[in-house]
């Protein structure tokens, strides 16, 4: 056996050293890998629903085939597109079949790391946009306009008008190149000279089609990185646009919290570790209720801030819209302790990089440690897991389908082991409801700090385990079932109501 140990590791490290020397492309033969031995082992695994509701629900694989997918946007009651993160493709499902060709394809995508295509969402009720002024779309960290060396090739500030049925939107992780050229043999080098932005773009869609008519709307960093890129889009039922992106490995930064100072590259927001808030139809872009700007209307160093909605936040795979109150929730991920669960009031100051989970917890640390921007405020986070599970996206049960003890409440994923949490929210709509959360009732006792502390509490909240893939998006499907989108073995699976 020893030996067998032995030569596995020096097979692996003989395999990465060839892979280095002459520079193969590991990340496709990797997902290859997965494909060939991962998958199969999640297909022959049956998911295991929680005792309380194996009886009630069913989960079945409804997709397969798709390549590290990372979000998803049902766009009417047949039509599902998925975002594929390392390729930059749109995947279109119809009726339950995944069609063989991309639908649209992100040019000049980074894909490194945590980057990529990261993020979709998509409208179908929209209005004509007018004109929108270059000042508005300019995210860099001042409140000069964006390098012409930097400037999008497709529109950038053009009137669109949506006579299509849908407007899409990415997230992406954008290469933009330079227009440099090696004096010595005259050869542009754009692999050499280039940087990434983080950007979200709007197209138009026939239902039929590719994308067309691709307009910047967000312009964000994504260096140093390559991770903590956020990503996650979520647009609301009156039209209004959240983006969030996380702090990009890089806390210093008063939207970390890091201490203001005579530097202006730390005392300037620098659009990290923030919440957008954003309205596509008008030509300002900036909603009404926004909390920051009204604070700062004449200072042009902080006019960025009108598009703020939170910051604070480390990083961020999950936001939705709780269905009856119209107030934003999100997910955060802790460094080595303290993922979170957060109702992301207006204004919300999420605390990193100076608080991690519940206040009392952090020694020695306090409200006034914090920076406070006008019109800001710091809660404690609603739910928290000591040890981080990689919890990813966040889901309001939009549906009565699956019983009514499901609907309207939270469902959350992680990457780290594959679970799908269930959580109640209180009478309020501003907490959750433990008591009532727990997976067998009376055992909630160790939870009511609203903490997972260990793997017994952590089982209390499950709904359902094995999907081995790892859960990247959790979304209500327009016929009232659940669908969970799972990321190594490129799936869509479905909870659907047993059949009585």
């Amino acid at each position: 056996m020893k030996r067998l140990v032995i030569f596995l590791i020096a097979l692996v490290v003989i395999t990465v050293v060839v892979f280095k020397y002459f520079d193969i492309d590991f990340d496709f033969y990797f997902s290859l890998f997965i494909e060939s031995y991962i998958n199969p082992l999640q297909n022959q695994k049956q998911i295991e629903i929680s005792p309380n509701y194996k009886d009630r629900v069913n989960v079945d694989l409804y997709v397969e085939g798709l390549s590290f997918p990372t979000s998803m946007s049902f766009v009417d009651n047949n039509t599902i597109l998925v975002s594929e993160k390392d390729q930059g493709n749109v995947r279109i499902i119809s009726n339950g079949t995944l069609q063989e060709d991309p639908i649209y394809t992100v040019n000049n995508i980074s894909h490194e790391k945590e980057q990529g295509l990261l993020g979709i969402t998509s409208s179908s009720k929209y209005e004509s946009k007018k004109e929108t002024p270059t000042d508005y779309l300019n995210f860099s960290t001042t409140s000069n306009p964006i390098s012409a060396e930097y400037a999008p090739t497709s529109s950038f500030h053009e009137p669109i008008n949506h006579d299509s049925n849908y407007a899409i939107y990415l997230y992406f992780t954008e290469k933009i190149y330079k227009s440099e050229y090696n004096n010595s043999i005259g050869v542009q080098q754009k692999d050499l000279n280039h940087t990434t932005r983080n950007r979200v773009y709007e197209y138009t869609w026939d239902g039929i089609g590719s994308f067309s008519n691709p307009r910047l709307i967000m312009d964000l960093p994504a260096e140093p990185g390559p991770f903590h890129n956020g990503g996650k889009i979520h647009m609301d039922k009156s039209g209004i646009l959240y983006a969030v992106i996380g702090d990009l490995t890089a806390t210093n930064n008063t939207l970390q919290n890091y201490p203001q100072g005579k530097n202006q590259s730390i005392s300037l927001p620098n659009n990290s570790s923030v919440i957008i808030r954003m309205d596509p139809s008008i030509e300002s872009l900036v909603p009404s209720h926004n909390p920051f700007y009204p604070y700062n209307p004449n200072n042009t160093e902080l006019n960025l801030a009108e598009y703020y909605y939170a910051y604070g936040i480390r990083n961020s795979f999950g936001i939705d819209i709780d269905p009856l109150t119209g107030i934003l929730w999100n997910t955060e991920n802790g460094e080595d302790n303290y993922d979170e669960i957060n109702l992301v009031q207006s204004g919300f100051n999420s605390g990193w990089s100076k608080i991690m989970g519940p206040i009392q917890r952090n020694n020695n640390t306090s409200v006034s440690d914090l920076v406070v921007l006008n019109g800001s405020h710091y809660s404690d986070p609603e739910f928290s897991w000591r040890v981080p599970v990689g919890v990813t996206d966040l889901e309001f049960l939009d549906s009565s389908l699956l019983g009514d003890e499901l609907e309207n409440n939270i469902f959350v994923g992680d990457i780290n082991n594959g679970n799908l949490y269930f959580f109640k929210i209180d009478s309020n709509r501003s907490g959750i409801d433990i008591n009532n959360s727990v997976v067998d009732r009376g055992t909630e006792k160790g939870l009511q700090d609203l903490v997972v502390d260990n793997k017994d509490e952590s089982e209390k909240i499950i709904f359902a385990k094995g999907f081995d893939g790892r859960i990247t998006d959790i979304e209500t499907g327009p016929d009232g079932n659940l669908y969970i989108l799972t990321y190594f073995d490129g799936s869509i699976y479905r909870i659907t109501q047993t059949e009585k």
